[in-house]
Order: C-alpha cells, then structure tokens, then sequence
C-alpha cells in the first residue's frame, strides 16, 4: 500500500511537473504573437481526479491554482508588449509607406527634370543607371551579409535564362517605354495613364486562365477604362506618341506581373534576392535596348550632360535603388494589393505636386475622368480582397 502511494504521488508530482513545463512552453510559443493568451490548454488525465491519498490536492484544482498563478501575471505582460509590438509595427509601417512615397515621387519629378530641362535624350541610359546602381548595393550587401542573399541550388543559368530573362525583357520595356513620355505629357496626365494598369492586367490573366472571368471584374475595369478615357479627352497637351508609349510601359508592366506568376511560381524569394537574380537579366535588356537606339547620342548629347551635372546623375540612380528598397519593404509589411491601393494615392499626391511645382494644369473634365477610374478601382480591389477570402476559407470548410 505504502509503495502504491508512493507511486501515485511520484506519478502526480511528474505531471503536474509536465503541466508547469508544458504551461511554461506555451508561454515562449505565444509570446511572439500580437494578441495571444497565455497559458494556453492542460490536458486533462484520463484517470482519476485525484492523485493519491497523500496529496489531498485535485490534479484539476492544482491546474486552475497554476493557470491564476501564471496566467494573471503573465497575460498583464503578455498584454503590454503585444501593445508595444503593434505600435512599433505601426511606426514601421507608416514610416515605410511615406519613405516609399517620399523617394518615389521625388525619383519622378528628378527624371522629369534630367529629361526635359537638361534635355538630356537618352531615357533607357537614364534607367540603366538605377537598375546598375540596384544590383551593385545588393552586391555589397551580399558581400558584408552573406545570409540576405544566400546560394540557391534550385537557380541554375538554365533556369535564370528561361524564367528570369522573360521577366526582365519586359521590365526593361516598363522602365524604358515609361520614362519617354515625359517628353510630350505633363506629370499629371502620365499619372492618370497609369491608372489603367489593371484593365490590362486582368486582360492578360484572363488570357493565360490565371483569372476566373466574372461580370463584377468585367465592369470594375470597364469603370477604369472609361475613367481614362474621358481623362485623356480632357488633356490640353495631348500628345499620341507620349500616350502610345505609356500604355506600351503599361502593356509591359501587365506582362509582367503574368510571366512573374507562372514562372516564379512556387520559387520563394526574399526581396534582396529577387533583386540579386531579376535585375541583372532587366540590365541586360535596357543595355541592348540602349545601345541600339541612343549610342549615336552618347557623345554629344549623354556625356556633356552626365559631366555637367553628376550630381543629379547620382542621386537618381540612388532614388531608383530607394524606390526598389521601399517598395518591397511595403509588400512585406502589408501586401502587394496593399501596395496598388498606396500607389492610386501617391499618383493623387504627385497630381497635385506637379500642378503646384510644375505649373501642370488639370482640367474638370480630368478630374471627373480620374475620379472614375479611382472608383472603379475600388470596386476591382474589393472584388479582389473578397475574391481573396473566399480561397483563404475554402480548404477550412
């Protein structure tokens, strides 16, 4: 009898030695998470409320004593950092958001200066310079810091020759084909331009059945469509060759996103790495693309300019590293349709700088134009983020 209870509480003295460890576990696994209890769930014994005769202590009434015990305490704590982890993450956030907006809009208006005031006639050379200076501050990075962009077994050069070269050829013709229209439009109506972006988009998805055709996505980008239109009607300096060439930048850029989604597809990459892989095949094509069509211009019309002026130069390609930099750290922290929503209001924000630093004037009818097209893209993104949860809560039921 003596040795049956000696057991019984060795065997109580173990368990309960289990729930604390196993409390204590869940209190280092939760603790990271905004939001979570601490404490977490006891298995209840199978056998027996009690854990002997010695004890005279109920196996549950010593879990409930232990949860009051380390659970008030803990939750207080629990409670308080996860408060302070929300408002660094929310400081971030913001400070990412208008650091992204802030180099973006700032990288537009320097081009647009460099092109047309210092008539500078080499827009993919200009481009080149802040794909070349990307790749080398990654290169660095990957020198100091090893770890950011790692070996990868699973990129080959026959794999970055089928997969990244088609993504960059068409980066190169949404960064070539979008700087050349500053040339003949203001900032203003580009702005307005690019809101069509997801028309085409959808278009090409829905071609490569990488979309499901519905009315409701039909109609918000029809609403889109029409919005740019009716902005184009109401453009004073409107000129077809500026007009052709963005919507070529906008038909590479939908091109894009397609080709990144099929051939990426199951390829996860962290931002500097897919910096590291992408931008040397987009280099290659702006360097074909640039030799081309701008090298007799090289001579008397780059070099004076780059000499004259190297400053502006260098600040360019740095802001262009800045945009790719901010950008990824947005998706990261929020996500890409996060993002294109951000990207609708900075365009409002560069609306309105250009009009008042460049003198840009916008018509009524402009206005009403891109109000629709904002509309309409509220409508598609709703689609979307409900398009989204529906996949999201489909494999639960």
């Amino acid at each position: 009898m003596s040795s049956a209870s000696h057991s019984d509480v060795s065997s109580s003295s173990s368990k309960l030695d289990s729930l604390a460890m196993g409390n204590g576990g869940n209190m280092v696994q939760h603790g990271g998470n905004a939001g979570s209890v601490v404490g977490g769930s006891f298995p209840y014994l199978a056998e027996g409320k009690h854990s002997g005769d010695h004890s005279g202590v109920s196996v549950y009434d010593a879990e409930a004593n232990m949860k009051s015990n380390m659970g008030n305490g803990g939750n207080a704590v629990e409670r308080k950092d996860s408060k302070h982890k929300q408002q660094r993450r929310a400081i971030l956030i913001l400070t990412s958001v208008l650091v992204w907006c802030l180099v973006s809009n700032a990288l537009v208006l320097l081009n647009r200066h460099i092109l047309v005031e210092l008539n500078f006639k080499c827009p993919v050379l200009l481009t080149s310079f802040g794909q070349m200076f990307t790749f080398f501050a990654v290169c660095v990075t990957r020198a100091v810091r090893p770890a950011t962009v790692p070996d990868r077994d699973d990129v080959t050069p026959r794999f970055w020759i089928l997969h990244c070269l088609p993504i960059g050829l068409f980066s190169c013709g949404t960064l070539a084909l979008g700087q050349m229209p500053y040339y003949t439009l203001s900032v203003s109506y580009v702005q307005m331009l690019k809101a069509f972006t997801p028309v085409l988009t959808l278009l090409f998805m829905l071609l490569f059945r990488l979309e499901k055709f519905s009315w409701p996505l039909v109609l918000s980008v029809g609403i889109i469509a029409g919005g740019t239109g009716l902005a184009a009607l109401g453009e004073i300096n409107f000129a077809w060759e500026g007009t052709l060439f963005m919507l070529g930048s906008i038909v590479c850029e939908a091109m894009k996103l397609v080709l990144s989604q099929i051939l990426l597809q199951g390829l996860a990459m962290a931002p500097t790495e897919s910096l590291y892989y992408m931008t040397p095949a987009t280099i290659f094509f702006l360097t074909i693309f640039g030799v081309m069509t701008e090298r007799h211009l090289y001579p008397t019309n780059a070099l004076p300019i780059i000499a004259n002026n190297p400053g502006s130069f260098v600040i360019a390609s740095a802001l262009g590293y800045g945009v790719n930099l901010t950008s990824m750290a947005v998706v990261k922290l929020l996500s890409g349709l996060w993002l294109k929503i951000i990207v609708q209001a900075k365009g409002a924000v560069l609306m309105l700088m250009s009009v008042i630093l460049l003198g840009d004037t916008i018509t009524s009818v402009q206005l009403v134009g891109y109000a629709t097209c904002v509309t309409g893209f509220a409508y598609h993104t709703k689609l979307k983020l409900s398009s989204s949860k529906q996949r999201v809560e489909e494999p639960r039921k």
